[in-house]
């Protein structure tokens, strides 16, 4: 637990009916100091048996999915398939803030939190609704995952190897894309409506979520007719292609400028650099110089035999110093350099220690370390102030305390398992 004072949407509640495309957009505004109210199926939500978890045990309590994306929310149970159900649903929403949910449009119309209906009983309501492919459209009931999230989103078409298939980047960015970017769009919905007391709809896709992240992918084809390929371990940009960005150093991965700053204007002071250590070859000779002083300016990286030796040389450079000695000797030079940090790394990092980056949550069984806030706020700052929730853990606090509802009627909705 933390004691950091309140945050910026501490006055506010948000019901958050998500599952794992959405989890995270109800952890970052619980994370903003919103109270969320996680509502899940009697039993659990379907994302509590995601892995890994803890003790390598399949338990809905000890997955560290749920722990990650839950924090900062309170959960209450639901069956939400059931006429009573849905009309506690209804109570909550009558003393919410916001809703975000991931319902398909058909099952949404079913529950009665399609939009025209949820805004003509709920006018003052932020409504997001989280889909694959958003409300509307001849996509809009088809189901995805991440991984189609990321496909049809074009993402995939990015990342690989130069003459290989298309990949999924490693992390759920799709899902990410989507939750963060309907925050965005949350909060703008949330700024109007402290303008005007009216809510509004929120529908966002995770297709158009990730496709708004590809930097200048679609200008490039609509201007100049070329498809950004797969770079590898470089950079392409409208058919431009730059050299290898990443390179193994002696306990590690460096990255670094396209072909290490050995042309354009950084050329000479990166070859006295490697000469200083008797690495540079031949490319300290007049002939190389010549060839690199003739990339002053330029973008372009020398090519085809020329670009290839550079990146042999850059290579065997590379293998014989740690990370820490070629970042920080690069920088000398005034070359941006940086370490390639795993997650162990990162854990252990000098700069997010003294920044407190990094959070101890207690949970009944462990302390466990989480990433802490993306910013800093000095006011009211985002702050991780409690773990993630057990099932039905904040049963009582819901139902009772806000719905009014005695213990009586609590317990014969749970044995009825209606929560």
């Amino acid at each position: 637990m933390t004691n950091s004072p309140a945050g910026p949407l501490a006055p506010f509640r948000v019901i958050d009916l998500t599952n794992e495309l959405g989890q995270l957009a109800g952890r970052m505004l619980g994370d903003l100091g919103a109270e969320v109210i996680k509502v899940e199926p009697p039993g659990g939500d379907e994302s509590r048996f995601i892995g890994p978890f803890r003790g390598d045990v399949v338990d809905p309590e000890q997955s560290l999915h749920w722990w990650t994306f839950n924090t900062n929310k309170l959960s209450a149970t639901l069956d939400l398939t059931t006429l009573q159900g849905q009309e506690l649903f209804t109570q909550l929403l009558d003393r919410a803030d916001f809703l975000i949910e991931t319902c398909p449009p058909d099952t949404a119309a079913a529950l009665g939190l399609g939009r025209e209906t949820v805004r003509s009983t709920h006018p003052a309501l932020v409504h997001t609704s989280i889909t694959p492919f958003g409300r509307e459209g001849p996509y809009a009931n088809w189901k995805a995952t991440d991984l189609v999230g990321a496909a049809m989103g074009g993402l995939s078409s990015l990342c690989g190897a130069p003459g290989r298939p298309p990949i999924r980047p490693t992390a759920s960015q799709g899902y990410a894309q989507a939750s963060a970017q309907a925050v965005v769009g949350t909060l703008i919905a949330h700024y109007q409506r402290t303008k005007t007391g009216r809510g509004q709809h929120v529908d966002q896709s995770m297709q158009e979520a990730v496709t708004f992240t590809h930097d200048n992918a679609m200008p490039t084809w609509d201007i100049r007719g070329i498809n950004n390929g797969r770079p590898g371990n470089g950079r392409e940009i409208g058919g431009y292609k730059s050299g290898q960005y990443v390179f193994e150093a002696a306990d590690g991965y460096v990255a670094c400028l396209s072909y290490g700053g050995l042309f354009g204007l950084t050329a000479r002071q990166t070859i006295e650099w490697l000469d200083h250590h008797g690495m540079a070859g031949d490319l300290a000779s007049d002939e190389w110089l010549a060839k690199l002083d003739a990339t002053q300016g330029l973008l372009l990286p020398p090519s085809g035999d020329d670009g290839e030796y550079l990146l042999e040389i850059l290579r065997a450079f590379c293998r014989q110093l740690s990370r820490a000695q070629l970042v920080s000797e690069a920088q000398q030079i005034r070359n941006g350099w940086g370490i390639v940090n795993t997650p162990r790394d990162l854990l252990e990092n000098e700069h997010l220690a003294a920044r407190d980056y990094w959070v101890e949550i207690e949970h009944e069984e462990a302390h466990v370390t989480y990433p802490g806030p993306w910013a800093k706020l000095s006011k009211t700052p985002i702050a991780i102030r409690h773990r993630a929730p057990h099932i039905g853990e904040h049963n009582g606090y819901v139902y009772g305390n806000l719905l009014g509802l005695s213990d009586e009627e609590i317990a014969l909705l749970s044995t009825d398992g209606i929560i």
